[in-house]
């Protein structure tokens, strides 16, 4: 082979390798624009498929235990969980009315306590109580959201039998507001500053 060949040989080579790296990048490009493609077309549906369900609007994440229950006594946190404050709301109702559930969840106490009839259920961290109350459903038992969970019971000081004593409480710690769960929220974007 001659000189001229070889640097030939070597320049063919060169010129093949300088190709196949275009081609992978040109491929590795191909990919990538790919990927985001699906993506944003996934998105979209997901986005487009949300805002179908949501059209009437945003839904309440609870609704009220009681049927067109007012509230004659809200929530007021104590600043310290040692000392005293109202840790649930007060709704008007009397002994027999149908106590309904507020959201999925599962009885996970029916009984006395402290002479008090009181049925409690749980939903995904959430206890949420209830006083003065009676059910004839066993602990253990699956309630979906509006589902009749039991009665308002008697025999309560909390309020003088006029009303259902409503309370909620995160992983058995803090206490929540029950009525803002009560509220339907629309969620909104904002733009980035």
């Amino acid at each position: 082979m001659r000189r001229h060949d070889t640097h030939r040989a070597r320049r063919r080579w060169w010129q093949m390798q300088q190709c196949r790296q275009m081609r992978q990048a040109a491929a590795a490009v191909m990919l990538v624009l790919l990927a985001m493609t699906v993506g944003c077309v996934c998105v979209a549906q997901q986005v487009g498929c949300a805002a179908e369900n949501d059209r009437p609007g945003c839904q309440a994440r609870m609704v009220a235990p009681i049927r067109d229950g007012v509230v004659i006594r809200a929530f007021d946190e104590p600043a310290e969980p040692w000392l005293a404050g109202h840790r649930g709301v007060d709704l008007a109702a009397g002994e027999g009315d149908d106590i309904v559930a507020p959201i999925d969840g599962t009885i996970s106490f029916r009984g006395k306590v402290g002479g008090k009839s009181v049925v409690s259920m749980v939903h995904a961290g959430w206890t949420l109580t209830f006083e003065p109350a009676v059910t004839d459903l066993s602990v253990g038992a699956s309630l979906r959201r509006g589902q009749p969970l039991g009665m308002v019971g008697h025999g309560s000081d909390h309020c003088d039998g006029s009303c259902l004593h409503w309370g909620i409480r995160l992983d058995g710690r803090r206490y929540r507001d029950p009525e803002s769960f009560l509220t339907a929220m629309r969620i909104r974007l904002l733009p980035v500053r």
